[in-house]
This record gives C-alpha cells, structure tokens and sequence, in this order.
C-alpha cells in the first residue's frame, strides 16, 4: 500500500481533485455570454452551483451555436447542456431536471407597417426560428407559420435589417442585450405587442452517456431539492443584479 502512495505522490496524481463536469455553452446573451475575458450568463451561475451541488469541477466548452451543443450532449461529448425544455425527442438521449422557470417570447420586425397584437396575426409574416429551439407548443406544432431557420440570434438580426424574413422570435429576456450588440435597434426594428409566456420548465439536460461520478437517484434528489429551494434562481438573480449592463 505504501509503494503505490509513493508512486501516487511522485507522478503528482490528484487522487483528492474533484471529477469533471463537462458543460456546452454557447453565446446567447443574457443567458450564456463569451468575450475575450471570458464566459458569464445566468446558464454559468446555474451550471457553477450544479457543480458544487454535487462536488464535480465545471469544464466548459464553448460551441459556435446551439445544436452543435445539443449534437455533443446526444454523442456523450459533454455530460450536460443548461437551457433545455423537455421534448419526447430529447429524452432519447438525454435526461431533465429542472432549475427555473421559462420566459416570455416576442416577435420583431424591421418592417414597421406590421403590427402583431394576438397569435392569429402570425400566420402573415415568415418568422426566423433558432436551429433546434423550442419556443411554445402552439407556436412550434403550428403547420400554417412560414418558418425560416437560423443558426444563431446575432446572425438573424443581421438578416432581419436586410429584410430576408419579416418576423424574428426571441426571449423577451435577451432583448437588451441584442440592444447592447445592435446600437442601432431602436432605429431599424419594431417590438410587438403580441407576447407569450409558456408555463413551463427550464431544465439541464444529462447526456445518457455522460460521465458523472454520481449515482442517478442522488443526482435527481440533489438537483430537484436545490430546484424546489430556489437555488437556482436565487443564484440566476444575483448574477442579474451584479450584470445589469445585459439588461
């Protein structure tokens, strides 16, 4: 036993270091935010206490867009995503459990003769949509609504001022701070009146390959707990309060 703790400490081996978590983040203001000086968001603030809930160190890797996210949780490449809402589709290869509540959606244009006051309006104006993003069920099962893809926000709001599509949805969160990106916005784009909150839950989702040194049960009774405590969303509103400049 001695010999192997002397190998142990002469290679310097951590056997003490915490296990990895690894996160896919991607740059979706306010929610999960990457600059030269480094990555913030309420998804990190979220991650960061998961983290420490359950005594792993945070690794994150960053992705230049959501699906590639959602393509490394599926393979096992990461073992969580942060800012998921639960479809039948996603239960394949992952599994949920909740941190916060969603938030409202509304629709812009560039076009300001448009007007959206009620959902019925819709079904008259193409409507740019995130790559594998659920907004709510209505919207996202409505076979009259045009939709038009997009990879990310920053690149449909550069095509939304070239007029490619008439109508772009997005969290009623991020709007200040595409207004932050976008000094011109309030100049170039209308926000509608129209707005929808689905009554629904914002979950993390965990690669069924993932590599986490937990057992299931534990890792649901800790993460729900933490849930149905507000710990998260407590954590989600300090970094808010400490952040106001993506607001």
């Amino acid at each position: 036993m001695r010999s192997w703790l002397c190998f142990i400490l002469m290679f310097g081996l951590p056997v003490w270091a915490a296990p990895a978590m690894r996160a896919c983040i991607d740059h979706y203001p306010p929610f999960q935010i990457i600059t030269d000086d480094g990555i913030m968001g309420e998804s990190l603030v979220a991650l960061n206490l998961l983290a420490k809930l359950i005594k792993h160190d945070l690794v994150i890797k960053t992705s230049p867009n959501f699906a590639r996210c959602l393509r490394m949780l599926k393979v096992g490449q990461v073992d969580v995503v942060a800012g998921l809402i639960l479809k039948p589709k996603r239960q394949a290869y992952a599994s949920f459990l909740p941190y916060r509540e969603d938030s409202h959606y509304v629709f812009i244009s560039r076009d300001p003769d448009i007007n959206i006051e009620y959902y019925e309006q819709l079904a008259n104006h193409t409507i740019a949509v995130s790559r594998h993003t659920h907004y709510f069920d209505r919207f996202d099962q409505d076979p009259e609504l045009r939709k038009i893809v997009v990879n990310d926000i920053k690149t449909a709001i550069a095509m939304l001022a070239k007029e490619r599509f008439e109508l772009l949805i997005v969290p009623e969160m991020i709007l200040p701070s595409i207004r932050r990106d976008f000094t011109q916005f309030d100049n170039l784009f209308k926000v509608h009146p129209y707005r929808f909150k689905p009554q629904r839950i914002v979950y993390f989702g965990f690669s069924r390959k993932h590599q986490l040194v937990i057992e299931p049960d534990m890792l649901s009774t800790t993460v729900e707990a933490a849930y149905e405590n507000g710990l998260f969303i407590k954590e989600i509103e300090t970094f808010t309060n400490e952040h106001l400049e993506w607001y």
